[in-house]
């Protein structure tokens, strides 16, 4: 059984001896298991530039820019819209990509350069979709 599981179940114990049968004493003896939290495999600026060269297409570069500088899952990025870009606040509102998701804000410019949605004005940034047709006039 994998230990986070272990650890709910450990959590659940706890609960049930403390508050449900008045018991704090049997719950001190549940213990939660410790485990190595492994941390994410992060590129280098080579290797992302590499990953960012390799595309043709502009409008490809930006999805893959403001994919991976958000930390943004492919269902989330296919969606995105230049309205859910606020670059006043350097905010990216990203619509759940599951039905359980909430809605989590990217921020920085890294996000907002790649789109050109940190300057000109709104017309022009409205045509700049990650859905739409591939061709540098869509993101100008």
């Amino acid at each position: 059984m994998p230990v986070p599981t272990l650890n709910a179940i450990v959590s659940a114990l706890r609960f049930f001896f403390t508050h449900t049968l008045d018991r704090p004493d049997l719950a001190r003896r549940l213990v939660r298991l410790a485990y190595p939290r492994t941390l994410p495999i992060v590129l280098s600026r080579d290797e992302v530039t590499r990953l960012l060269n390799a595309t043709t297409c502009l409008k490809h570069q930006a999805a893959l820019s403001v994919a991976y500088g958000a930390g943004l899952r492919v269902a989330e990025v296919s969606v995105l819209k230049v309205a859910d870009i606020d670059s006043l606040r350097m905010l990216i509102r990203v619509e759940p990509a599951r039905a359980d998701s909430t809605v989590t804000p990217c921020s920085g410019r890294t996000c907002l350069s790649s789109c050109g949605s940190g300057g000109g004005s709104v017309e022009s940034r409205a045509s700049c979709s990650v859905t739409a047709g591939c061709s540098r006039a869509s993101i100008r």
